[in-house]
């Protein structure tokens, strides 16, 4: 479904001509982040990209986007859906999600849980040893593996299963970048709902069976709630924000390799820390700050989710440029991270070190791995945690090859940044 924006908006919003059927999309797609820069240098911070797309790349405004949703704005309509907006009572099933998710992500609560991501993150790199791998392939099922003991006391193989079915699902919809009428029958949108439903159903037992040995994990405190929780919310707490971190997790466990690989100097400076570090699982950044600060490069230089967006629901004002409802505003971390003008040094440069002084390295707003406001992701310092992590374990225990370092390039996909022609070999030292 288009929305058309209104005359006196399309003359306020200045942009690229002709509408998205015209000859810059073509240039868009050879290099997106390239068209959207030079974008901002000819239209400036707020420009139209296409009859009912405008691109904002003002962390001022963003940070304003993104504070203001689900009032003035919605994430992007699912194209499956027929490009709907959730109703108001959908959205605040959602909030209600997770707010009750919350709690088991806190940083307060993750040391009981982290030992045993640690441990399902060692044994899945340890079952790599030897082998030549594609980590754009690996890294799905990896981080699932990692971010499942927060939500169950023990191993679901048949979990795991189902929520990666679900979650290549949507990725394939997300690469077809199609908009399908509600009405139409739709083997995308039958894909997805299927692999969905597999989701609930493969969750359903597990929150009518009291597990003892739950009481840190997702299914133990929604058990404990004292009312019983709606199944819609305890879905959406238990399995849905479980399939919402897998890309963003995914995609930057690829790039923590390739940054690895790419600056032996920082690999080595992460070994020496985590070897003479104490309390790596119940305080990672403090027990780790250079390998803390390693993952924050990481995530600034190739965030996963390098381009998001708010649908406005209302009209909206950003700076002088005045936004109609039914708009898409988009707007990049990848660019944020990368302009010059919100960085105190280089930001083209890799440098750990930005993170370890005391004063920000940054304009507020322009760092934005996780988004922010109330539909930012729950699991930012989880994130970082197994990201740290997992540098820690290839840099103590294994060796890691990536051959042809300079023929990698950065995909820039609908969903996620990955690294593409990307081939690792772990080896026991």
């Amino acid at each position: 479904m288009a929305f058309q924006v209104s005359q006196r908006s399309k003359e306020a919003i200045p942009g690229p001509r002709g509408g998205i059927l015209a000859r810059h999309l073509t240039a868009y797609e050879a290099d997106p982040v390239g068209f959207l820069e030079d974008c901002r240098r000819r239209y400036g911070d707020v420009f139209r990209f296409d009859t009912d797309v405008v691109v904002v790349t003002d962390p001022d405004l963003v940070t304003e986007v993104l504070a203001r949703t689900n009032r003035d704005s919605v994430p992007n309509a699912n194209p499956l859906h027929g490009g709907r907006f959730p109703t108001p009572e959908q959205t605040r099933r959602w909030m209600d999600a997770r707010q009750l998710a919350a709690p088991i992500f806190r940083s307060a609560s993750l040391p009981s849980r982290l030992p045993v991501v640690q441990a399902a993150l060692a044994s899945d790199l340890d079952a790599l040893d030897g082998t030549w791998f594609d980590p754009s392939d690996a890294c799905w099922a990896i981080c699932v593996r990692a971010l499942l003991p927060l939500y169950l006391p023990s191993e679901s193989p048949a979990l795991v299963d189902a929520v990666l079915a679900s979650f290549d699902a949507a990725r394939g919809a997300a690469e077809a970048a199609v908009r399908v009428p509600s009405w139409m029958p739709s083997r995308l949108r039958r894909r997805v709902r299927n692999a969905d439903q597999h989701v609930r159903d493969t969750i359903t037992p597990m929150l009518g069976c009291p597990h003892a040995d739950a009481s840190a994990t997702m299914l133990g405190h929604i058990q404990a709630q004292p009312e019983t929780v709606p199944s819609d919310i305890a879905m959406g707490a238990m399995g849905f924000t479980l399939l919402g971190a897998i890309g963003t997790m995914g995609a930057a466990w690829c790039w923590i390799l390739y940054y690895l690989a790419a600056h032996p100097e920082a690999a080595d400076r992460i070994r020496e820390e985590a070897t003479t570090a104490t309390g790596i699982t119940k305080d990672p950044a403090r027990a780790l700050p250079y390998t803390w600060a390693f993952a924050q490069e990481v995530l600034r230089l190739r965030p996963p989710a390098w381009l998001l967006g708010r649908d406005a629901i209302t009209d909206v004002n950003l700076g002088d440029a005045e936004v109609p409802a039914g708009t898409a505003i988009m707007f990049s971390p990848y660019l944020l991270h990368h302009d010059e003008r919100w960085w105190t040094t280089d930001p083209h440069k890799f440098s750990p070190e930005r993170w370890l002084d005391t004063a920000r390295p940054h304009t507020p707003g322009a760092y934005l791995p996780f988004a922010s406001g109330p539909r930012g992701c729950l699991g930012t310092h989880l994130g970082l945690a197994i990201l740290a992590l997992t540098a820690v374990h290839i840099t103590t225990q294994k060796r890691l090859d990536v051959p042809n370092l300079e023929t990698i390039t950065t995909y820039f996909g609908p969903s996620t940044l990955t690294p593409a022609t990307m081939k690792a070999r772990l080896t026991p030292k």
